[in-house]
């Protein structure tokens, strides 16, 4: 029995046996994380896990997070994307895992499916076993996973490349529905999994492959091409859930980038190209080496490299040579190949590239980093080397060697780059947190780290000391407060909401740096204070006379981080009867920026309202029930007036007034607000919107219909 099993899933075995390798000082001899540090905080920390970490919180309380109310004022948790809250792998480990191994394992997870889909992939290809392990157990461990594993729905979106290949070449082989129904399934996993910008560009890279696999056969638009683009669609259906929240979140939000900026803010040159040759040619981020991000300069390095290893390189290149100078049977593939890398490189560089005007079209022009693109260039390159070693290496003596050799290059290069630390030390709470927590601390907003932080790793990288980084966990930088429990007045997302993006301007416009301290101006600590900010964090003195000094943490004369107590009293909710009116934003922020605007006591609404006498003068209000996506209040007031809940305005949040829905106004650009009436009332807010009812609808019809196919026709061929 187990003979059988080891004779047909020994090459799975055996890219699970080298995975697991890689990544082993994630569990021995303690379980750990990968902590890798980025530009002005680590999107480890402060991004993939705060975000899981929260994830996972609420689906043990069996809720789905779609609304997090404990960063930048509330959050579209669901809408946003990134947290991948229906990505099948991360609903079963978060659900019944402890944290740090349900995020360990589905991140080493990523590392498998992506070995085991590549795998796949060539053996559709007609590959042998050998060849095909060796690109399983290349490919994962190439450059853009390795230096990505800080970014977990990255990932968890790249990691389904090849199973997109794999669904698409079995059903043009074998024209069964059953490929169809897995390329739908795929593509809503990918969906799921949080990385729209990768979703499309496989979607980009599938379709090449499609049209240049096909178009020389006869009626291939309707017989190939059809069924295929009519799978993507129905997808697309079974991840409505995500896309449609997603599309209204991106039509609310500040991201406004111009072709010129996404093709120019993060470069990726031909200097770059010397990297498929050695990843740290040009320097290496990890001891402070590699040329410092410039902006329409120079790159990141993470965003840049794809290396997979010498070996591969020069098996994909003899590949090539071979396939133009003699017979070889697997030249279409080849060639298909070789245009898929050539492409990927070509739309990678973007300004520097004869394709770069698509960048002007959409959804080309909704995303950053072109340099994404060498996905696709890492992918082709393994698979042409997979091709090569098929073609020409037969014998086993020969091939097992070539095997180890390229494994030990990736190994050796990679295995030390990533840095690591203990999880329980990482997870203890720091003493800021501590503080807060014993200090009635409400909402903070923590501020000046990154200069802080882009010194130690700018100049240092972290291969000698990860000491600061672990001592930084005292900043409580978003979204790194949702670990320890603590609200957050910013939020560390891909998308910000336009109204919460200017109200936090018109804040740090307030916010200065001068010689060593940070002056923090009377109007941007009442907007704080009427956001319900209690405490900042700052590795500076803050000079304001509505601040004052409460601790001082230090790690050595350097670096410290200061905790500052607002003197004014923060506000969750109150109520008033005073308030103007600006009907366009510019005249909202005008009105807000007024020195002799209280927002302690006073609103700025965008519509006029008929407030009926008496007005109100005095209100008690008692909180009823508090979860992410609703709260509910017990009001009393001896006049009408506007109750005004500083959390964020966004679409899909109703009010209820003794069970009666009653109209939300936007107040102070980015507060909700509610006209209550005399005497006693339960007011209720709920985030419902109609996106994610309608994607809901989608979704549910998507797997109906899924289901329906699988059980009646899923032997059926298509002919």
């Amino acid at each position: 029995m187990i003979k059988k099993i080891l004779e047909k899933w020994w090459p799975l075995i055996v890219i699970t046996g080298v995975i697991f390798a890689f990544h082993i000082r994630l569990f021995l001899p303690e379980p750990s994380i990968y902590i890798t540090p980025d530009y002005g905080r680590s999107d480890a920390w402060h991004l993939s896990i705060a975000n899981k970490f929260y994830y996972a919180q609420e689906l043990k309380k069996n809720r789905i997070p779609i609304w997090n109310p404990h960063i930048g004022t509330g959050y579209p948790t669901l809408a946003e994307g990134q947290t991948a809250i229906f990505f099948l792998p991360n609903l079963i480990f978060f659900r019944t895992l402890p944290f740090v191994w349900a995020y360990n394992l589905t991140l080493v997870l990523s590392f498998l499916i992506a070995g085991w889909g590549i795998y796949m992939f060539c053996r559709s290809l007609g590959l042998s076993k050998l060849s095909s392990t060796y690109a399983g157990t290349i490919f994962p461990l190439g450059g853009f996973f390795v230096f990505h594993v800080q970014h977990h729905n990255l990932l968890q979106t790249a990691t389904l490349l090849p199973w997109l290949f794999w669904a698409t070449n079995e059903f043009l082989e074998k024209r069964k529905v059953i490929f169809l129904l897995a390329l739908s399934f795929i593509i809503s996993q990918q969906i799921f999994a949080g990385f729209p910008q990768l979703t499309f560009y496989s979607l980009v890279a599938l379709v090449v492959f499609l049209i240049l696999k096909t178009f020389t056969k006869k009626n291939w638009l309707i017989k190939s091409l059809t069924p295929i683009l009519i799978s993507i669609i129905f997808g697309f259906s079974i991840g409505a859930v995500q896309v449609i929240p997603q599309y209204e979140f991106l039509n609310v939000s500040a991201r406004q980038i111009s072709p010129e900026n996404i093709l120019t803010r993060f470069p990726y040159t031909f200097k770059n190209i010397l990297q498929f040759l050695n990843p740290f040619i040009l320097g290496s981020p990890k001891d402070g080496t590699f040329p410092r991000w410039v902006p329409g300069s120079w790159g990141i390095f993470w965003e840049n490299v794809a290396y997979v290893g010498i070996f591969p390189l020069i098996f994909a290149l003899v590949a090539i040579i071979l396939t133009f100078r003699k017979k070889f049977n697997q030249k279409i593939a080849v060639i298909i190949f070789l245009f898929l890398l050539l492409l990927s490189l070509l739309l990678a560089l973007g300004t520097l590239s004869p394709l770069q005007t698509v960048f002007s079209l959409p959804p080309f022009s909704i995303f950053r980093v072109p340099s994404r693109f060498l996905l696709i260039t890492q992918f082709s390159i393994v698979v042409l080397s997979a091709i090569f070693i098929h073609k020409t290496i037969n014998k086993r003596s020969i091939l097992i060697p070539i095997i180890l050799i390229s494994l030990l290059n990736v190994f050796i290069v990679f295995i030390n780059y990533n840095p690591t630390g203990n999880a329980k030390e990482w997870f203890k709470k720091p003493s800021t947190s501590n503080y807060l927590e014993n200090n009635g601390a409400e909402r903070i907003y923590s501020i000046g780290q990154s200069e802080q932080w882009n010194q130690e790793f700018i100049f240092n990288g972290w291969q000698n000391n990860t000491d600061y980084y672990h001592f930084a966990r005292n900043s409580l930088d978003q979204n790194s407060n949702l670990i320890f429990d603590i609200d957050q007045f910013a939020s560390y997302e891909s998308m910000t909401a336009e109204r919460a993006e200017i109200f936090k301007q018109i804040v740090n416009s307030g916010i200065n740096k001068t010689d060593n301290k940070i002056e923090v101006s009377e109007k941007s600590a009442q907007l704080l204070a009427s956001s319900n900010v209690t405490h900042l964090i700052s590795p500076l003195e803050i000079n304001s006379p509505l601040l004052k000094k409460v601790q001082e943490y230090k790690q050595d004369i350097k670096q410290k981080f200061i905790v500052s107590a607002l003197k004014l009293a923060p506000q969750q909710y109150f109520m008033t009867q005073n308030y103007r009116v600006a009907q366009i934003k510019s005249d909202v922020v005008n009105n807000l920026m007024d020195p002799d605007f209280n927002p302690l006591e006073e609103i700025v609404l965008e519509k006029d309202i008929n407030l009926s006498e008496p007005l109100v003068n005095k209100w008690t209000i008692i909180t009823r029930k508090e979860i992410p996506n609703a709260i509910s209040f017990e009001i009393n007031s001896d006049g009408e007036g506007l109750f005004v809940l500083t959390e964020s305005y966004y679409p899909g949040w109703k009010a209820f007034t003794d069970e009666i829905e009653v109209e939300v106004l936007a107040a102070n650009i980015n507060s909700k607000a509610v006209v209550i009436p005399k005497g006693t009332h339960l007011l209720e807010f709920k985030y419902d919107p109609k996106s994610i009812r309608l994607g809901t609808t989608i979704t549910s019809l998507g797997l109906i219909i899924f289901i329906f196919f699988f059980l009646k026709f899923r032997k059926f061929q298509i002919l």
